[in-house]
């Protein structure tokens, strides 16, 4: 197994999308690698004797070790590899600092084997770098740690001169070994390999590739092997080779074979219900087929009697094989794949109306199968954003399914899973930028548009990515604050403040940030932070009071009501309600929520300047949550607590505090 193809957002062997954005979030932030997942890591893995012996011996010197080499050769599981082979108790990745710089200056933990992975890096190393990680040899040497850095050739030139003494080129593993690794320890272990592993045209296929092609090229055999068991006529081996050969190519040229003799669209509709749908029951494909053609505007006639061909000669038609218990399987390794993206790219202009029909489809599905469908489409969407280095698709997909009640968690996974894959996820992730500044709705002179359930989606994203890229989840939930007009929108990015307030390095990084913009000279900037303190002035916590009602909040609290009182009127006033609840119903509260909002009615710095539109405001604010009420009746309890707040803010005002007491508050 190498680190380049650890990461199967692309194509996950059966690991569900939201699973595995949880294990790649772990990892990014530091967390300690599991044994399980270590152990899974290294299943398949080829060691080189060799290069564990060089590398350990770099580790007991210097503490530090450079791996580099070229894409897929496994650099990342030789580190895990290496450190684990050390008997480290606990191993780690180095975490990525702000604009995802590299910190060394948080390998503090003691008895640790830390990985910094640099395989995807971009940017050119800073000079003086190679140097900086000779430099980490005593601290390492100090914490009884150990540090293993992976990267590109190419990269890691720039600066190999620094520290030429710790680095080493890994030469890739012999692929036909490492397929031969996997068929043996597959499970059940592939009788076949050896036959296979001597045809010429397997030879063929994989010498000269790398370890990472070697393993999808042994999981393609494994398939073909797998599926040819449980056929009613099995295939001999030279018709298995093919069908591996077949899948080399993408099956493009059987699949332009069959789309020129069958232009028959109900059939080609058939074709590709099938395959979205493979290994589900007949009738399910077959109504499914048929809400596709719908969905593309090519409804097949519709058929009276016994016209027309009907399940058993429809699944002929397309190659697939109706099994005992009435399921159409595909007995190709990757056919399923192969169809959907034959369809992609023979049928741009139907991308949307596909993702769509897909989204409908999950709705009317049992729970089983509309998260397996969900799952595989997350898989090939991902994997055409990759091909294309495109998000269109990505986008489509994920709009229709959050849009659809049940399918917006896995809106939010796909999201997700995009901005972390080590190659498309930059690109993803400044996409999401771009996407969270638009309006709405279209809008004259705007090009773009994002709509409110993409908006939700890409907030619900924005939380579960903030434990790996903090800085940058949380500028995309400002912005997504102040660039709404959606309630459900601004509901969302609330939603996920709360779910990183109340750990403490999001809190302190909520803080910070809303702080620096508050003084943005940036207006944007500013509404942004005051949206977003608002929407965490007004929540609760599990006693159901203000999260920011603390005298340990309360100073930043102060800060940020001083800037949101200049937001307009209706902006404010949900969560200038909730602590005049808490107020109300707790009433040792009370001077911490009058302190704080007289205060607030002064400009931040020494000169105390008193602003009386902040006293308009709130006087507003509070007036709305309990209006006065004509008549003779006595008052209520929220009509005391009202006066009693504006009495305050009267009585912080200079210029009332310059008259006579019995003056002052004289109506």
């Amino acid at each position: 197994m190498t680190a380049d193809v650890m990461q199967h957002v692309a194509s996950n062997h059966g690991t569900m999308i939201g699973i595995q954005n949880i294990n790649e979030i772990q990892r990014l932030r530091g967390t300690a690698l599991t044994e399980p997942w270590i152990r899974d890591c290294l299943a398949y893995y080829v060691p080189d004797k060799d290069a564990t012996t060089t590398l350990s011996g770099l580790l007991d010197r210097y503490r530090v070790a450079v791996i580099h080499g070229s894409a897929g050769t496994g650099r990342y599981s030789t580190a895990l590899h290496t450190l684990d082979q050390h008997t480290v108790p606990t191993i780690r990745q180095v975490k990525r600092g702000i604009d995802e710089k590299v910190e060394l200056e948080g390998l503090k933990d003691d008895k640790t084997g830390w990985i910094l992975d640099l395989r995807h890096e971009t940017k050119p190393l800073p000079m003086g770098f190679g140097l900086e990680l000779r430099e980490a040899e005593q601290h390492l040497r100090d914490t009884s740690s150990f540090l293993v850095v992976v990267i590109g050739t190419k990269t890691w030139s720039a600066v190999a001169g620094e520290a030429s003494q710790i680095a080493h080129l890994l030469r890739p593993a012999d692929p036909i070994a490492v397929a031969r690794t996997y068929l043996e320890r597959h499970n059940p272990p592939i009788g076949e390999a050896d036959a296979l592993l001597a045809d010429g045209n397997i030879i063929n296929l994989l010498q000269g590739t790398t370890p990472a092609k070697a393993l999808e090229w042994a999981r393609t055999i494994a398939a073909a092997v797998t599926l040819n068991r449980t056929a009613p006529e099995p295939r001999t081996l030279q018709q298995l080779v093919s069908l591996v050969t077949e899948s080399a190519r993408k099956w493009r040229p059987d699949l332009l074979a069959w789309h020129k003799k069958h232009t028959d669209s109900g059939h080609r509709n058939y074709l590709l219900a099938a395959a979205v749908f493979d290994e589900a029951p007949a009738r399910r494909v077959y109504e499914a087929y048929t809400a596709l053609g719908s969905a593309l505007q090519d409804a097949p006639a519709p058929t009276h009697g016994q016209h027309g061909p009907g399940i058993i000669e429809l699944t002929n038609i397309i190659g697939a094989d109706l099994v005992d218990d009435d399921r159409v399987r595909f007995l190709k390794p990757g056919y399923t794949e192969a169809v959907v993206d034959y369809f992609w790219a023979d049928r741009p202009h139907h991308v949307e109306a596909f993702t769509r029909w897909t989204a409908d489809q999950v709705t009317t599905l049992p729970a089983d199968l509309a998260t397996r469908l969900a799952d595989r489409v997350s898989q090939w969407t991902t994997r055409i954003t990759l091909a294309k280095q495109d998000l269109t698709v990505l986008r489509a997909t994920a709009t229709h399914w959050a849009a659809t009640g049940h399918l917006e968690d896995h809106a939010a996974d796909l999201l997700v899973a995009a901005a972390l894959h080590p190659i498309t996820g930059k690109l993803a992730r400044d996409r999401y930028l771009t996407w969270a500044k638009a309006p709405d709705t279209l809008t004259a002179g705007k090009k773009l548009y994002t709509p409110a359930p993409l908006k939700r989606a890409l907030a619900a994203a924005m939380a579960q990515l903030a434990p790996a890229y903090p800085e940058i989840a949380l500028k995309r939930l400002a912005t997504l604050a102040s660039c709404t007009e959606s309630p459900e929108v601004t509901q969302a990015v609330g939603d996920a403040l709360m779910a990183l307030w109340g750990q403490d390095t999001f809190e302190d990084s909520i803080r910070t940030r809303l702080t620096d913009w508050f003084t943005s000279s940036q207006p944007h900037k500013v509404q942004a932070a005051c949206r977003t303190f608002l929407q965490i002035a007004e929540r609760s916590n599990d006693d159901g009071l203000p999260v920011l009602l603390t005298p340990h909040a309360a100073s930043w609290a102060l800060t940020g009501w001083r800037h949101a009182l200049d937001m307009p009127r209706p902006q404010i006033q949900a969560a200038i309600a909730v602590w005049l609840d808490a107020a109300l119903t707790h009433p040792p509260l009370r001077p911490l929520v009058f302190d704080t909002f007289t205060d607030a009615l002064f400009r931040a710095g020494s000169s105390r300047i008193y602003l009386p539109e902040r006293f308009l405001a709130l006087q507003h604010a509070a007036f709305a949550w309990e209006p006065a009420h004509s008549g003779p009746q006595p008052p209520t309890d929220r009509a005391l607590l009202r006066e009693e707040l504006v009495q305050a803010m009267l009585r912080a005002d200079p210029a009332v505090q310059a008259l006579e007491p019995s003056d002052a508050l004289d109506p």
